[in-house]
C-alpha cells in the first residue's frame, strides 16, 4: 500500500450492522454498511479482491462505491448474490489511483477483502469496519530500523472533519501528537509513521497511537512489516474503538431521493429515475418509459410525474415501488378542448407524503386547479379552480408556470406570453393567493410599466418571462428567475436581456432586482435559466448563451454578488437543462445524460457522477423522503414548493418550454 514499501495492503472480513429499515425504502439501496479505508490499483502491480457470502434467504443487491483520496466517486460497481450465494472478483481494476471503498448491501454479508501484488509475494488482508467511531486506537507500535509502519485512516460520512494522531508511550505516562490533519467528506489518507515520530521516538516498538475526530466517525487500520530490512513478515492491525460506545456510530443515513425526469436527444420518449441522495446514491434509471415532455414534483414517500404538453396529465408514485403508478389523473377540463399542458404541482403542508390540496398552474389554460392528492378516483381529484383570466393577454392566456408556498400564501407566476405575437414576453405578475380561502390577495401592485392604472392584485415585476421561484428562510425572501427572451433560429428573434433575478419581501410584496442580466449591449451571463438556493450566502443559477452552451454560477442571494468565474465543473459549452439543491445542501446539475453532485461546501468540487442514459428535463429534479419527517425534524428552507423547489432551492431549464 502505503509510501515506501514495494506493497501497499488490503482489506479484510467483513463485519455486519443492521440499520433499520426506512418506510418506503427500495431494494437498490442499502440497509448494511461496511467500511474500507484503503483502495489501491495502480501500475505499481497493486490490486483489490473481495469476495461476499449472502447469509440470508434472500438474494442481495450489492453496490461497491471507489472514492479517491479526496472522496470523489471514481467507480460504482454492483453486484447480485442469489439467495446464500457467494462472488469474489477485484474490484476497480481499470483504475489507477488510491483511496477507500464502501460496501452496502441491503442483506447482511459476510466475507473477504485483501490487497496483493500481482507477483503474488505479498498480501494484507484487515477487517473491514461497520461502525466508524470519532475515537480509534491502535494497539501496538513497532516503527524502527527493523519494521516499518503505515496508517490507513478515512472519513466514511458526508461531512468534513478534523483529525488528530497522537503517540502514547509503553508505560501510558508520555503522550504526543504526531499529526493534525483535515479529512473531506468520504476522504481518505495514508499516514508512514517514519515521517512523524520525532528524534527520540524514531526507533519505537512499543506504544500505542490514538486517532480522534472533532465530527465524524472514522476507520483506520496500520500496516506492519520488514520488507526494507530484507525480510518477509507483513501483518495488518484494525484501528478499534477502545469504549465500545453506542454514540460513536455513526450510521449511512438514507433520509431523502431525488426523483429525476429525463428524455432522450431526439425528445422521441422519456422515463424517470429515482436515485438515493446520501451516498452511495444508488440509481434505478429508465423507469416507465412514455412521452419526453415531463417534469417532477414530491412530497414525502410519494412523487409525481407530471406528464405536459398534449399528455396532459400527473402520474403518482411511491418510492418503495417507483416504477408502479398509484394513479393516473388527467389535468384536462372535459368540457374544454386542447391541451391544458400543466406545469407544476404545489403540495400544502407538504414533506410527509400525505398533503391533502395542492394546486396545479395549467400553462395553456386560465384556470389554476385546486387538487387532492389523495383521491382513490379521477373524480375526486380535481376540488376546486381559481380564475386567472383577467391576467391573460392578447392570447387570452396567462401562461401560469411555477409556485412556492409561504407563510400560508402562494407565490404563483404569471407570465403573459404573446403566442401571436412569436411569445413575446409582456409584463409578468406574481399572484398571490391565500391558501386558506383560495382567494386572491391584493398586493396593492396596481401600476403597471410605465405607470399605467391595469386593476390587477399581483405583484407587477420588473423581468420578463418568470423561469423559477424559490424561498429562502435565512433571508426571509422570495426569489424569481426571469429568463427574458431566448434567442430563436426559427423566428429571427433575438435574445432580450429583461430578466435576472429578484426578489420579493413575502409580507410587503417589495421587489428588488438582486442580479441583472445586463442589455443587449452588455450580458455578461446571457439569459438565465435556471436558478437554485443553498443558503442566505450561496446560490447559483444557469447562464444561457445557445443551445447547448450553458455554465453554472454561484452568487450571493444576500448580496447579489455573482463569483468572478463559473464553477469549475461547468464552466460553459455544455448542456444543462436543470439545478437543483437537496437536503444536505448538495448541488445537483442535471443535463447530458447524467446528473452532476457538486459540494458548495468544499470548493463546488464534483463529489460524485451519476449516469441516467437520458438527459434530465427542465424542472426535472424534486427530492423526497423516504419516510416522514421527525415531529422535532427541521423542514427544508423552501417554502412549500413543487417540481424542483424541495431542499431551499428551485429548478431551472436551459431552453424555453
Amino acid at each position: 500500500m502505503i509510501v515506501k514499501t514495494r506493497v501497499r495492503y488490503f482489506c479484510g472480513l467483513l463485519a455486519a450492522v443492521l440499520i433499520l429499515s426506512l418506510l418506503g425504502a427500495v431494494p437498490a439501496l442499502a440497509d448494511y454498511a461496511y467500511y474500507y479505508p484503503y483502495f489501491a490499483n495502480s501500475a505499481s502491480g497493486e490490486a483489490i479482491g473481495l469476495a461476499l457470502t449472502n447469509v440470508t434467504d434472500k438474494a442481495a443487491a450489492v453496490t461497491i462505491v471507489i472514492k479517491d483520496q479526496g472522496g470523489v466517486t471514481k467507480k460504482v460497481e454492483e453486484w447480485n448474490l442469489a439467495a446464500r450465494g457467494q462472488k469474489a472478483g477485484v474490484i476497480g481494476a481499470d483504475l489507477d489511483l488510491k483511496g477507500s471503498f464502501q460496501v452496502y448491501s441491503d442483506q447482511p454479508l459476510t466475507g473477504l477483502c485483501f490487497m496483493f501484488t500481482n507477483d503474488m509475494t505479498t498480501m494484507y488482508d484487515i477487517p473491514g469496519t461497520a461502525t466508524p467511531a470519532r475515537q480509534l486506537l491502535i494497539p501496538h507500535v513497532a516503527q524502527s530500523r527493523m519494521w516499518n509502519m503505515n496508517i490507513a485512516v478515512a472519513n466514511p460520512n458526508a461531512a468534513s472533519t478534523d483529525v488528530s494522531l497522537s503517540f502514547r508511550s509503553a508505560d501510558g505516562v508520555q503522550e504526543v501528537v504526531l499529526k493534525n490533519f483535515h479529512l473531506t467528506p468520504f476522504g481518505s489518507t495514508v499516514l508512514p509513521l517514519g515521517d512523524l515520530l520525532t528524534a527520540s521516538l524514531e526507533n519505537t516498538e512499543s506504544g500505542s497511537l490514538k486517532l480522534v475526530s472533532t465530527v465524524s466517525g472514522l476507520v483506520a487500520f496500520s500496516t506492519y512489516d520488514d520488507l526494507k530490512n530484507g525480510g518477509t513478515f507483513n501483518a495488518g492491525l484494525v484501528a478499534v474503538d477502545p469504549a465500545d460506545q453506542t454514540e460513536n456510530y455513526t450510521p449511512p443515513t438514507r433520509s431523502q431521493y431525488a426523483a429525476i425526469a429525463a428524455a432522450a436527444a431526439d425528445y422521441s420518449s422519456g422515463a424517470h429515475a429515482l436515485v438515493g441522495v446520501e451516498p452511495p446514491r444508488a440509481a434505478q434509471t429508465n423507469l416507465l418509459p412514455d412521452v419526453s415532455d415531463i417534469i417532477m414534483a414530491a412530497d414525502g414517500p410519494s412523487f409525481y410525474r407530471i406528464q405536459r404538453y398534449q399528455s396532459d396529465s400527473i402520474v403518482k408514485f411511491t418510492a418503495g415501488d417507483p416504477a408502479r403508478p398509484v394513479w393516473n389523473y388527467s389535468t384536462n377540463d372535459p368540457e374544454s378542448p386542447g391541451s391544458s399542458n400543466p406545469h407544476d404541482m404545489i403540495f400544502v403542508n407538504p414533506g410527509h407524503g400525505d398533503s391533502a390540496k395542492a394546486y396545479i398552474p395549467r400553462f395553456d389554460t386560465t384556470k389554476l386547479w385546486i387538487v387532492n392528492p389523495q383521491a382513490e378516483t379521477a373524480d375526486q381529484f380535481k376540488t376546486g379552480e381559481i380564475d386567472l383570466s383577467a391576467y391573460a393577454d392578447a392570447d387570452g392566456i396567462p401562461e401560469m408556470h411555477r409556485g412556492v408556498i409561504v407563510n400560508g400564501k402562494l407565490f404563483l407566476l404569471v407570465n403573459r406570453l404573446d403566442r401571436t405575437n412569436n411569445w413575446e414576453p409582456g409584463q409578468a405578475y406574481v399572484v398571490v393567493i391565500d391558501i386558506a380561502t383560495d382567494q386572491e390577495i391584493d398586493t396593492h401592485a396596481l401600476r403597471g410599466v410605465g405607470g399605467e392604472a391595469t386593476g390587477l392584485k399581483g405583484i407587477s415585476m420588473p423581468v420578463r418571462n418568470l423561469w423559477s421561484i424559490a424561498y429562502c428562510k435565512d433571508t426571509g425572501k422570495v426569489y424569481v428567475q426571469a429568463v427574458g427572451r431566448f434567442p430563436s433560429s426559427w423566428s429571427g428573434t433575438p435574445a432580450g436581456y429583461s430578466g435576472g433575478i429578484v426578489t420579493i419581501d413575502p409580507e410587503s410584496y417589495e421587489t428588488e432586482v438582486l442580479v441583472d442580466d445586463g442589455t443587449d449591449e452588455i450580458h455578461p451571463y446571457g439569459n438565465f435559466s435556471g436558478m437554485a438556493l443553498v443558503s442566505g450566502s450561496r446560490g447559483y443559477f444557469i447562464s444561457y448563451a445557445g443551445y447547448g452552451d450553458n455554465a453554472v454560477w454561484g452568487f450571493n442571494p444576500t448580496t447579489g454578488k455573482v463569483d468572478s468565474a463559473p464553477i469549475a465543473a461547468f464552466p460553459g459549452g455544455s448542456g444543462i437543462a436543470t439545478i437543483a439543491v437537496d437536503g444536505h445542501g448538495k448541488l445537483w446539475v442535471g443535463g447530458s445524460g447524467a446528473v452532476t453532485i457538486v459540494d458548495p461546501a468544499n470548493g463546488d468540487a464534483v463529489e460524485q457522477v451519476i449516469n441516467l442514459g437520458l438527459n434530465p428535463t427542465t424542472d426535472g429534479i424534486a427530492f423526497g423522503t423516504y419516510a416522514e419527517p421527525a415531529e422535532d425534524s427541521e423542514e427544508p428552507d423552501a417554502g412549500s414548493g413543487g417540481g424542483g423547489s424541495g431542499g431551499g432551492n428551485a429548478g431551472g431549464g436551459a431552453g424555453p418550454a
